[in-house]
């Protein structure tokens, strides 16, 4: 699997994924999230924004090892999208090679109280998961979209 960027986006494909990483002349998006991949209606507000020539996939949690599977031989530049700092977890425990996890979008809330920037803000267990997933020797930054300067949090 040819991974291009690696995503922790609270709400996974949307305007700003599509038009602010075109750079990385993407052809192939994967979406690993349990309420997104059960729901049809979501699936489908999902696929609003994608242009053609892109193909989607979504797989839940349970099936990152089919995704693995299912993707081994795709060679097409590929963006992996989760929601969530374990839905990222799992993906990298699960054997997905990656070097870097971008956190994009990860709004603010009442357990959130560490601001990474504008639109990232981390709970102290996320931020612990992210410890975690730096050890695996995964750079973690901030990056909103491609133009932006990335804030390295590990």
């Amino acid at each position: 699997m040819n991974i291009v960027l690696f995503r922790i986006d609270d709400r996974c494909i949307h305007g700003q994924i599509i038009q602010g990483w075109k750079g990385l002349e993407y052809q192939h998006i994967v979406v690993i999230n349990d309420e997104i991949a059960k729901d049809k209606m979501s699936k489908q507000l999902q696929l609003i924004s994608v242009p053609d020539g892109i193909t989607v996939y979504f797989y839940n949690t349970k099936e990152i090892p089919d995704m693995i599977r299912d993707q081994a031989q795709n060679t097409r530049r590929t963006i992996i999208l989760v929601r969530n700092v374990e839905d990222a977890l799992l993906v990298v425990q699960n054997g997905v090679k990656v070097d870097r996890l971008n956190l994009g979008v990860m709004s603010c809330n009442s357990s959130r109280t560490h601001v990474v920037n504008n639109a990232v803000y981390v709970s102290p267990e996320e931020l612990e998961l992210l410890k975690q997933i730096a050890g695996m020797g995964i750079r973690v930054e901030a990056q909103g979209v491609e133009r932006d300067t990335a804030v390295k949090l590990f």
